[in-house]
Parts: C-alpha cells; sequence; structure tokens
C-alpha cells in the first residue's frame, strides 16, 4: 500500500518546494495538500495519512485573491497536532518551519524550546522539526532522513 503524506503549508514556494522533494524522493507515495489551518482539520479527519508535514505557523483559512486567510494562528500547526492526538489518529508528525523563533502576545519560544514542548506533548505521534531554509539543501538530508525512518517503521508493521 503507497504512503499517503499531507503538506500542510500556507507559502506557495515553500509548498511546492517540499511537494516536489517528497514526490521525486518517494514517487510511489500519495501526496496531498492543505493550505490552512481549518483545511489541515478537515483533511486529517478524512484520511489516514502516514504522515503530516506542516508549518507551524498557518492561516485560519485558504487564502484567495479576495480572502486573507482570516486569523494567523503562530502555533496553528501545534494546534493540529493536539487535534491529532485527541481524536487518536495515527499517523506521525513533521513541523517544516521557516522560522527559528516564534512569537505570541509577547511571549517568545526559540525552535529548540518549541521542539522540546512539542516532542512531550506528541509522544510517538512526533518525528521532528526540519528548519526550511530555502537557498541550502540540509532542510531536504534531514526531512528524507525522518520519513525513511517513518515509512520504514510502517513496512514493518
Amino acid at each position: 500500500m503507497a504512503e499517503i503524506v499531507l503538506i500542510v503549508e500556507d507559502n506557495n514556494h515553500k509548498r511546492e518546494r517540499v511537494t516536489t522533494f517528497v514526490r521525486e524522493t518517494f514517487p510511489t507515495c500519495v501526496v496531498e495538500e492543505a493550505h490552512s489551518f481549518t483545511t489541515a482539520c478537515q483533511r486529517v479527519a478524512d484520511t489516514d495519512f502516514s504522515v503530516v508535514l506542516m508549518d507551524m505557523s498557518l492561516p485560519t483559512y485558504d487564502k484567495s485573491a479576495t480572502e486573507s486567510g482570516g486569523r494567523f494562528r503562530t502555533f496553528g500547526g501545534k494546534e493540529i497536532a493536539r487535534k491529532i492526538i485527541r481524536r487518536r489518529i495515527q499517523t506521525k508528525i513533521i513541523f517544516i518551519t521557516q522560522y527559528e523563533s516564534f512569537s505570541e502576545r509577547g511571549a517568545s519560544q526559540t525552535l529548540e524550546s518549541l521542539d522540546d514542548e512539542v516532542r512531550l506533548e506528541c509522544g510517538h505521534h512526533y518525528a521532528g522539526f526540519v528548519h526550511y531554509d530555502s537557498s541550502r539543501s540540509a532542510w531536504k538530508e534531514k526531512l528524507l532522513k525522518m520519513l525513511v525512518q517513518i515509512f520504514h517503521e510502517d513496512s514493518n508493521c
């Protein structure tokens, strides 16, 4: 059975790069996309994904030429992860973000502290954080290692 991957990302360029990388590296994978918090929540409830690759910061709704996407959720990815865990959805979670720190309501968190927090909250669902930098390939190497590990675990079930 083919692995099914959901990529949750509102930035078109980043989403296209990550999608292309996954499709080229794992040609038998089915890759689906969500562009917002709301769409991602619907997708994870409707489909059994092997892994969800998601940005940490997301708009509430899909953006369009006439819609801004509603309220921006600095920790939207973390909220989706909580929903996955509460609903006992069996999928792995990888966060992939361009930011090295996050701020909301005057409180700031580094990528490292957020990684530690999410690791504790997500338990066995958590596969890691990837720092995305479009000018470097390190993100691809890190993501590749994580996906190989996840797909290897799935094939041993």
